[in-house]
């Protein structure tokens, strides 16, 4: 009995409407395809609502003793996933190398906030950052999921040239990922050798790199990466002028409030590090 009234009913709307109701019941069927579409699209489907900003605490700030040197490890990725040279860590690796972070209590930040603990004086044992170079799409599929599991940040440094070039995320995964906490820093317009290039060359690599990613995220950013870890005298006063804050190398040690803030050295985690390896490099 129901169902026929339900047939009524259509027939009535049909009978009013006429053409104007089959164009609305199409319309709603496309509208449904698009929807079942997009919400299968993992990567889309945070451009369907805006992502909310993510609030996370600030680490605490407690002085070291008079003559104590701060210190703090801070490694540096590329990319998450299988691929083909030493560049690449598993995720699997990732994963267990996060859990053990989360499970001895030894807090991420970023390389912002280390930086100016470092300045300060401040005491960052048990802290580590994480620096992911380039800005590969890796990050997104595989880091941050686990970075999210484990309540845990990062530093990622994008060349803003290559920003939606196959194999890069693009401008919206890089300001969710901004919104939900994850620091964006620099990394030059197109990742050159930067001593090699002349002093113009140089210095619009650094400047349009920064105005391009300030552009999207509404917001400065304070912290740069060397292409390669190459740098001298004269790129280091252009992140200056440029108004970074802090810049990591490829040195392979120990940060300290003893080094200078654009000359900040990191620990390379590669494909085949052990978890043994991993815990020396974070106590």
């Amino acid at each position: 009995m129901a169902w026929h009234k339900f047939f009524i009913l259509i027939a009535l709307m049909v009978a009013l409407l006429g053409p104007q109701f089959i164009r609305i019941s199409q319309h709603s069927e496309a509208d449904l395809a698009r929807g079942v579409q997009a919400s299968s699209n993992p990567s889309e489907q945070y451009d369907e609502k805006p992502a909310l900003e993510v609030i996370k605490p600030e680490p605490a700030r407690i002085p070291l003793p008079d003559g104590q040197v701060g210190r703090i490890p801070i490694l540096m990725y590329h990319q998450i996933g299988s691929g083909p040279d030493c560049m690449w860590v598993e995720t699997s690796a990732f994963r267990a190398q996060m859990q053990y972070l989360h499970e001895q209590g030894i807090q991420t930040i970023t390389l912002s906030q280390a930086a100016a603990l470092l300045q300060g004086h401040y005491d960052t044992s048990k802290m580590v950052v994480l620096t992911f170079d380039d800005g590969y799409d890796t990050f997104y599929q595989h880091a941050w999921p686990i970075l999210q599991e484990f309540n845990q940040t990062a530093t990622v440094f994008v060349i803003s040239g290559l920003v939606g070039n196959p194999g890069y995320m693009n401008w919206d995964q890089v300001k969710f990922l901004s919104l939900q906490g994850i620091e964006i820093g620099g990394h030059t317009l197109t990742h050159p050798l930067l001593p090699d290039m002349s002093a113009p060359s140089a210095q619009k690599e650094i400047e349009q790199d920064k105005t391009n990613i300030e552009a999207q995220l509404g917001q400065a950013i304070s912290s740069f990466c060397y292409p390669t870890g190459r740098y001298d005298g004269q790129i280091q006063r252009m992140l200056v002028e440029a108004g970074y804050e802090n810049a990591v190398t490829m040195v392979q040690r120990e940060a300290s409030s003893q080094d200078r803030l654009l000359l900040l050295p990191r620990w390379g985690v590669y494909q085949g590090d052990s978890l043994a390896r991993f815990e020396k490099l974070v106590k």
